[in-house]
């Protein structure tokens, strides 16, 4: 009798409780000196801009303040991966808070604009519209991302309801070169990222905040070419707190 354990998940978890700490160090070191800096910069600025000439006087306290903003938003990555949220479920219609999602894309200067195909059999069920949201921008940014050098490159956001599973899933897909195989079994893992500027944090608060709707999210080849990531979330159209894991202090990492 031979027995396997697939020790997959487990170690998965065991990996992102470990990142989770170094994430929360990592913000905690970097937080406190970031507004100084930046407030020192603008106020040299302000007080010697008129009285050097130099544009290299400029030129380096624009790229103080740009660059300590830059920091501020990875420290703030960091901080919402090792903090999320805690879920506030409220009954509201998903098909509308992917629409105010989508919109975001849609006043920018972004090359390519998503294509929503809703089903609008979807009833209103409880769910926190913050945390959708930052599902779908995130995913959404991703993969406006991949397409941008694409001749012809879309978008599209698509929902599904099943009526008798209790259960929606929404899919957002694009054709982009798709995942490099050598990453497709890790996207979900922290600081895992094909972006020259990326943090590899995205997907992991992505996959969290999935989780903490009892749902579940998986990246697939999209064919002919492209990424295709699925969520499935259950409905649930009677109770405010339902499956939700609304308290993340409870949640056993390991």
């Amino acid at each position: 009798v031979l027995v396997f354990d697939d020790l997959q998940l487990l170690l998965s978890a065991q990996r992102a409780a470990a990142w989770t700490e170094v994430a929360r160090r990592i913000a905690h070191e970097i937080k406190n000196p970031l507004t100084p800096i930046s407030l020192a910069a603008q106020r040299l600025q302000r007080k010697f801009g008129e009285q050097i000439p130099d544009p290299a006087f400029e030129d380096c306290t624009k790229m103080i303040v740009n660059q300590v903003n830059d920091l501020k938003n990875l420290v703030n990555e960091f901080s919402q991966f090792a903090r999320m949220p805690k879920t506030k479920p409220i009954l509201a219609s998903l098909n509308e808070v992917i629409r105010d999602s989508l919109k975001l894309f849609e006043q920018g200067d972004k090359a390519v604009t998503p294509q929503f195909e809703a089903d609008e059999k979807l009833p209103q069920f409880w769910f926190d519209p913050d945390q959708i949201k930052r599902i779908i921008t995130n995913l959404v940014d991703n993969a406006i991302e991949s397409v941008k050098d694409a001749r012809q490159g879309w978008v599209k956001v698509q929902t599904a309801y099943d009526a008798n599973l209790k259960m929606v899933r929404i899919e957002v897909s694009d054709n982009g070169p798709g995942i490099p195989p050598d990453l497709r079994g890790r996207v979900f893992e922290p600081y895992v990222t094909t972006k020259k500027h990326g943090t590899g944090l995205g997907l992991p608060i992505v996959k969290r905040a999935v989780e903490d709707h009892n749902g579940y999210i998986r990246a697939l080849d999209n064919e002919p070419v492209g990424t295709r990531f699925v969520i499935e979330l259950p409905v649930n159209l009677t109770t405010s707190q339902g499956p939700l894991r609304s308290d993340r202090g409870e949640r056993n990492e390991t």
